[in-house]
């Protein structure tokens, strides 16, 4: 091969792979294919593989009630762990019956695969019940919290204390010594594990409202101490704490028991933190979903219900890739740019991997600019075309797409939102309808250009991007252009 030939052919070389990689980022991403389980975001801290097999069936098991129930009886939740120090696990039960509305639930003690006790609890809503055990107390004894919110939507926590092995014979190996009831929060001392120094105990204090003020913030917190000589809790002391001074027209329309209204008021990003120890937890409200991320992970869970509460909303949600992570989150009003978050997990989570999002949070300000933001409605209706297949969007939050033949058919739930002045689409499939059969592909979101709007229905243009703690970020894949069909 002559110099000239070879200077040719390294041209030419050199050209194809400039074209192949070029056509690997630059070319269309195909829209009506099955999504990918692509790895585009940050560690997500829960388990994964084989381990996140064994950490389904761990948690099956644990909350497998090893007893009969009774007619009427439907069990809430499990706790099943070692309570008296003998070689074996015992369970407590949360249930209730189902023929007495708003009955209050109770909790069972299992023992040798039979119930030998029960007590009643101050918790009436099943999906807010979280039940946990600690030293409260700091003698190396057991304590059962039962914690949640009743028909009146008011929290509640009941905590019933290990009884001597005396007693315990005599069918009460519990006993009651604090009963919480609140239009606020219920808060026990953070001391981690509930690991108290050996003979102190924790303390337990209630934010409600100062009805001698008229600012609807101003709380009042009172703090209860274990007496050690009756075995209660019993109040130690009170203290007023000022709340911010909000104009109380605006005040009373977030906090009027209207769900939605405290949800429009969350929806978007809040952080908590300085620099490299920053969280953020994002409320999207029209795609009932939170997510909570760091610079190390990123969570994301499934927005269940609301529970409006004195002084902000109550919600429930679980993982979305394990559905047996169960997640509330109390969220407290303190100012118009500020909200202090509770947030509360399964007693079984406790051995996973886990951030602390408890806090004080600030709004975070996608857009800082004078203009008023965008708005969209979160569903439309009508079929839309593009390259390989149709589209198309239903008023009820569905959507199904196409490319020609029923297998290929794929179905799930959508939704337009804005964050800042930008507009985005959220597409998650059901279980089923992805490639893989029964797991359902991972949710993908779309930054939304909109051509034409002076005319409807108009032609949209969708780019894959991800939200991060950075703001929206550019998968830099290619547009996707989808026209209405005439």
């Amino acid at each position: 091969m002559t110099k000239g030939h070879f200077k040719l052919f390294t041209g030419i070389v050199f050209f194809l792979t400039a074209v192949g990689i070029g056509g690997l980022v630059f070319l269309p991403k195909d829209f009506f294919s099955p999504a990918k389980n692509e790895e585009t975001q940050t560690r997500v801290i829960i388990p994964q593989g084989g381990e996140a097999l064994d950490f389904q069936r761990s948690a099956e098991e644990a909350r497998q009630v090893r007893v009969s129930m009774g007619e009427g009886e439907a069990v809430i939740d499990v706790l099943t762990q070692n309570l008296d120090q003998d070689s074996m696990e015992e369970q407590i039960i949360a249930f209730r019956n189902q023929r007495e509305i708003d009955s209050l639930i109770q909790i069972g003690y299992v023992d040798n695969d039979s119930r030998i006790w029960n007590a009643q609890t101050a918790v009436s809503r099943p999906g807010t019940l979280i039940l946990s055990s600690g030293d409260l107390i700091g003698d190396g004894g057991i304590c059962i919290l039962a914690a949640g919110m009743n028909s009146a939507n008011e929290s509640t926590l009941t905590v019933f204390r290990r009884s001597d092995p005396e007693t315990a014979f005599s069918g009460e190996p519990f006993h009651k010594i604090g009963e919480f009831v609140i239009e606020g929060s219920i808060i026990v001392e953070d001391i981690p594990s509930y690991q108290t120094p050996r003979g102190r105990s924790l303390t337990i204090s209630t934010f409600g409202r100062d009805y001698d003020s008229e600012n609807l913030l101003d709380q009042v917190e009172t703090t209860y101490a274990f007496n050690q000589g009756n075995g209660l809790y019993e109040q130690s002391r009170s203290a007023k704490i000022p709340g911010s001074q909000i104009e109380q027209q605006r005040l009373r329309e977030l906090l009027n028991g209207n769900p939605g209204k405290f949800e429009s008021f969350i929806n978007g990003i809040w952080y908590h933190g300085e620099g490299d120890e920053r969280q953020y937890i994002y409320f999207n409200a029209s795609g009932r979903e939170l997510i909570f991320y760091d610079t190390m992970s990123e969570e994301v869970f499934s927005w269940q219900d609301s529970i409006s509460t004195r002084f902000g909303l109550h919600i429930n949600s679980r993982n979305v890739s394990l559905t047996k992570l169960r997640r509330t989150v109390t969220i407290n009003l303190t100012s118009l740019e500020s909200i202090q978050i509770r947030v509360y997990q399964d007693s079984y989570l406790r051995g996973l991997p886990n951030t602390v999002w408890d806090g004080n949070y600030r709004r975070l300000d996608m857009v800082k600019s004078g203009r008023q933001k965008k708005t969209v409605p979160p569903y439309i209706e009508g079929i839309y075309r593009g390259n390989g297949g149709s589209i198309s969007f239903l008023r009820n939050g569905s959507y199904s797409i196409s490319t020609g033949s029923p297998e290929n058919q794929r179905r799930g739930k959508y939704v337009f939102f804005t964050l800042g002045d930008d507009e985005l689409l959220e597409l998650r499939p059901e279980s089923g309808t992805a490639k893989n059969g029964d797991e359902p592909a991972p949710g993908e979101t779309f930054k939304v250009v909109r051509e034409d709007e002076n005319r409807f229905p108009v032609k949209l243009t969708l780019t894959r991007v991800r939200i991060s703690t950075k703001g929206i970020q550019d998968m830099h894949e290619a547009a996707v252009v989808l026209s209405p069909q005439e």
